[in-house]
C-alpha cells in the first residue's frame, strides 16, 4: 500500500528509498512494541497510584513493627488523615 506525505497541504506519494525506511521505522516499533507489552498491560491494570498508596497505609497501619520502621511516611499520611476524616 502506498504512504503519502502531506507537503504544503499537497498529497505526495514517498520514494522507493522512503518507503524502505519506513518500513524498517515500523519493523523496530513492533520488536519494541512486543518486547514491553508486558509493562502496558500492567499498567492498565494496577489500582490508581491513589489507591496502591491507601493500601500501603493500611498494612502499616495494622502492624506495629511497620509503623515504627516506616514512621516518617506513617506519620505524614495520618496526620492528612486526621485533619481531614472521613464523614461518617
Amino acid at each position: 500500500m502506498a504512504r503519502f506525505h502531506l507537503i504544503n497541504g499537497v498529497k505526495v506519494p514517498y520514494t522507493a528509498e522512503e518507503e524502505i525506511a519506513r518500513d524498517k521505522e515500523e519493523a523496530a516499533y513492533a520488536l519494541i512494541r512486543a518486547a514491553n507489552e508486558y509493562s502496558w498491560k500492567r499498567a492498565e491494570t494496577y489500582p490508581s497510584i491513589q489507591e496502591q498508596l491507601d493500601l500501603l497505609w493500611h498494612a502499616i497501619d495494622d502492624d506495629a513493627d511497620l509503623k515504627t520502621k516506616l514512621s516518617g511516611f506513617y506519620n505524614a499520611i495520618k496526620a492528612v488523615k486526621d485533619s481531614n476524616p472521613k464523614p461518617s
